[in-house]
């Protein structure tokens, strides 16, 4: 197949030919990222295994996981019924070490005892993050949710916890005095305001629109109600330290699709920049 390179900011694309079409893809192309697109009358597009639905005029959203494959295929299906399909390649983004110790032993390994309530919390958390309103309420942009604060954990490192590894990091922590405000980090739904669960604690989810979530947790206590709506900029909830965490911080985790990724993304995420028309 005779491809053509388009290069988005940096990272490359390749087209075919044959399926030339007006797609736009604004972002960067790299595991760990969110980008958006626009394609005139797109119904669904699909992403390796993962399928996201469009808006009606055209606008999506697509998350690259920590580990993503470099060669991908994005295939869009039209409200026709017709298909396109393009190769992508996702550049790799290296991941940080870290090394903690002082976290509580059953933290790192749980007795059997704590199982149950394990189990409750990703049922509880996975619930949450399939919560898929209709409303595109990304559009309108992100903000930080914790205003200033060390960046005490960054997404996609490895974590060794007392000398054992860990499973690789799915958020940003930022560490902050207990009970600070915490913000919604954008327009959305409150999926899940419930804890203290076993390892993120107090937690609150928010629902962005086309199953676009943020994720906040080790929190002290939380403002909002389930199903509540709340505004980029509403306070929430107030930092803490409960679930695994060895002091007062705020973990903010993203999730679209059931793909993590880095929520550092959502900052740089534009509609309108970054952009190339394939």
């Amino acid at each position: 197949m005779t491809c053509k390179a388009i290069y988005l900011i940096g990272f490359s694309l390749c087209l075919s030919a044959q399926n030339a079409s007006a797609l736009t893809l604004c972002g960067k192309l790299a595991q760990g990222e969110l980008i958006s697109g626009h394609e005139t009358n797109a119904h669904t597009i699909k992403l390796g295994t993962k399928e996201y639905q469009a808006t009606p005029d055209g606008n999506f959203i697509l998350a690259f996981g920590r580990d993503e494959k470099a060669a991908q295929k994005l295939t869009i299906t039209y409200k026709d019924g017709t298909k396109k399909s393009w190769d992508i390649k996702v550049a790799p983004t290296q991941w940080d070490i870290q090394n903690i110790k002082g976290v509580p032993p059953k933290k790192v390994n749980p007795p059997a005892s704590a199982q149950k309530a394990i189990q409750k919390e990703r049922t509880d958390l996975g619930k949450a993050l399939s919560a898929q309103s209709t409303t595109p309420l990304w559009k309108n942009g992100f903000i930080r949710p914790l205003e200033g604060g060390r960046i005490s954990g960054t997404f996609g490192g490895q974590r060794i916890m007392n000398g054992q590894k860990m499973n690789s990091h799915q958020g940003l922590d930022i560490a902050t005095p207990m009970k600070t405000p915490i913000k919604a980090s954008a327009d959305g739904i409150v999926t899940l305001n419930e804890g203290p669960y076993f390892y993120s604690g107090t937690m609150v989810v928010l629902d962005h629109g086309q199953n676009l979530s943020t994720i906040y947790a080790h929190l002290d206590s939380v403002a909002v109600k389930q199903g509540q709506h709340v505004h980029k900029g509403d306070i929430i909830a107030y930092s803490g330290k409960s679930g695994r965490a060895t002091g007062p911080h705020l973990h903010w985790g993203a999730s679209l699709n059931g793909v993590r990724f880095n929520p550092q993304s959502l900052l740089r995420f534009d509609i309108n920049k970054n952009c190339a028309n394939l």
